[in-house]
């Protein structure tokens, strides 16, 4: 605890456990679905995640802000709350620079510090998930617990796609590529527009006769928040072009959105995977990658029908499926991040793999 005066604050889950701390960020009260993360870093890209909405973002590396935040960020926070062991005052040295504590402030976001985040992830890795609030009263317990066994997330894909189209030009184009933006870390553009595509991202429910009068060489599904069975629209989009036999990339949520339209179940998972070291087998060559990965839902590897995909790549730690290859289309999704930036490079040939279906071959590990 650093750089005010304690306020105390409570983290309240649905089974009523109570952990005791101090306020961090915006004062008063946020419920939300309560999952841990245990990147060391990042804690700044990793509040602005969309495929964070509706959640209350544990961190489980014990001093986060050490950093400080750049006085140019301008990207929102899309988690609902923030919680950590211990925060501190350091300010960024870039211009304008802040603490956590006052990026939090800034953006309305409710936190708490000072709490066993040892105890609260063995609680969430061992009973599942649970709803819960960062609040700064125990006042009328029972009617807070009320509000939080009755929080939903809803309308997660709608409340962070972009409502209109965006272009983003190639230095040397060589590509079309229509992104469906669900809600996604725009790094990933980054990776597509260096291999020569021309993107045009649209909002996430266009549907698959607009996507298909562009005359695109390839569509991108993107990561995103929420259940991919209430994007029952989205869902019929992929199906429509897969028909059409167009070369498709899903990632995350577009991993399971082409999943369900190629005939696929998709579960809640009992823990979900959450981190930067996510280890994942790529099936054919036996390589291991480690990956990049926020979600709760999987794909059912039982439900995959045979004729219709083929499951490239698990996750070493639970066998949850991670990679697909699609056997009547020219198209791959996986479940995680590619990550192409500086740094961890074992998963940027995914994005050539799908560069390879643009012109018409397939890579043999995808």
């Amino acid at each position: 605890m650093a750089g005010k005066e304690a306020k105390r604050a409570y983290l309240v889950l649905a089974d009523g456990t109570v952990f005791q701390g101090y306020s961090m960020g915006a004062e008063g009260e946020t419920i939300g679905e309560v999952v841990f993360n245990t990147c060391m870093a990042s804690y700044q890209s990793l509040l602005s995640d969309p495929t964070y909405y509706g959640q209350i973002v544990a961190q489980t590396y014990p001093l986060v802000g050490n950093r400080g935040v750049e006085g140019s960020a301008s990207s929102g926070i899309m988690a609902n709350g923030y919680i950590v062991r211990e925060w501190c005052d350091t300010r960024a040295l870039s211009e304008g620079g802040m603490t956590l504590d006052e990026y939090l402030r800034r953006r309305g976001i409710v936190g708490i510090c000072g709490i066993d985040t040892r105890r609260l992830t063995r609680a969430l890795r061992d009973k599942g998930y649970f709803n819960g609030a960062i609040t700064g009263s125990l006042e009328d317990f029972d009617a807070l617990l009320e509000r939080i066994r009755a929080y939903t997330i809803s309308g997660a894909v709608e409340a962070v796609t972009i409502r209109e189209k965006e272009h983003i030009p190639a230095e040397q184009p060589l590509y079309r590529v229509t992104v469906l933006d669900c809600g996604f870390p725009r790094y990933v553009l980054d990776a597509l527009t260096r291999r020569g595509c021309d993107l045009t991202l649209v909002p996430a429910f266009t549907n698959a006769q607009e996507i298909l009068a562009g005359k695109p060489d390839g569509v991108l599904f993107s990561d995103g928040p929420g259940d991919p069975d209430d994007a029952p629209s989205l869902i019929d989009c992929a199906r429509e072009l897969l028909q059409a036999r167009l070369p498709l990339f899903g990632i995350g949520l577009g991993h399971q959105i082409m999943a369900l339209a190629a005939g696929g179940a998709v579960v809640k998972m009992p823990k979900g995977h959450r981190g930067s070291n996510q280890p994942v087998r790529v099936l054919k060559t036996g390589r291991i990658m480690v990956t990049n990965q926020n979600h709760g839902y999987s794909v059912a590897a039982q439900s995959i029908p045979t004729q219709a995909a083929s499951i490239t790549m698990v996750n070493v730690n639970d066998g949850a499926v991670e990679g697909l290859a699609y056997c009547e289309s020219p198209a791959l999704s996986v479940e995680f991040t590619p990550s192409d930036g500086i740094g961890r490079q074992d998963t940027a040939w995914i994005y050539d793999a799908f560069i390879e279906r643009m012109n018409g071959g397939r890579r043999n590990e995808a």
